[in-house]
């Protein structure tokens, strides 16, 4: 049986790590400090921001991301989730022409975020063991399911990757590891993919990018064709 005096010190114990908590909380909420973020995989999809990883976008709208292409070289389980989506940078500079008529360049969200919402992505993404962070300039757009993004290009005669005169600064993230980078891709769920379709059609992004996301061919999986929707409809259904 506990002694008075011990449950009165573990409830004072307790009363202090409350306010330890509160403390930090308030300390986050009024952090003026905020960053943009470029989402190409499931996170284009805002249930999962918002449902699955419980954070709360200032601000999204659709990219695009020139020079850089998209790659899914990110292990992950054999069979239920093969691997997840990556990008990585070209390093040959080239004009506005050559980027679209090459296929590099990837369209997808790009979100604003609260520092704590941020350091969250990071968690919950796994830098830097899965990924790391890589600062891009992707270019925002009004989506229309047509052809917003490559306009938007176009519009940027003379575009240089050095410059900072174009595009929004950002962080997005790549594969961490460089035999990541440097082997070869490993076919995603369809269920995977399936999350990343129904984000580039929320956002409207270009058609041809949308027809080049439902092209791509899905790994083997068993049984089923994955588990992210599942993982997103439940989250969907707690929320409600």
């Amino acid at each position: 049986m506990m002694s008075p005096q011990k449950h009165q010190l573990l409830m004072l114990l307790s009363a202090l790590l409350i306010l330890q908590f509160d403390y930090c909380r308030g300390l986050a909420q009024q952090s003026k400090t905020t960053y943009n973020y470029f989402a190409y995989g499931s996170n284009m999809c805002s249930s999962t921001m918002e449902k699955l990883r419980n954070l709360s976008p200032l601000a999204s709208t659709a990219a695009v991301l020139p020079g850089h292409t998209l790659r899914f070289n990110i292990p992950g389980f054999p069979l239920v989730e093969p691997s997840s989506a990556s990008v990585e940078p070209i390093d040959e500079i080239m004009d506005v022409g050559k980027f679209i008529e090459k296929g590099e360049l990837v369209h997808g969200v790009l979100y604003k975020l609260t520092e704590e919402d941020f350091a969250s992505v990071c968690s919950t993404e796994g830098v830097p063991f899965a990924y790391s962070l890589h600062r891009c300039r992707p270019i925002p757009y009004s989506g229309d399911g047509k052809h917003a993004g490559e306009e938007s290009l176009r519009k940027l005669d003379d575009l240089n990757m050095t410059s900072k005169k174009w595009g929004v600064s950002a962080f997005t993230l790549r594969a961490a590891r460089s035999t990541w980078r440097q082997g070869n891709d490993i076919p995603p769920s369809q269920s995977y993919l399936n999350v990343l379709i129904r984000g580039a059609k929320e956002f409207a992004l270009d058609r041809s990018y949308l027809e080049k996301l439902q092209q791509i061919e899905a790994g083997r999986t068993f049984p089923g064709n994955g588990l992210s929707e599942e993982l997103l409809r439940r989250a969907e259904e707690r929320t409600r």
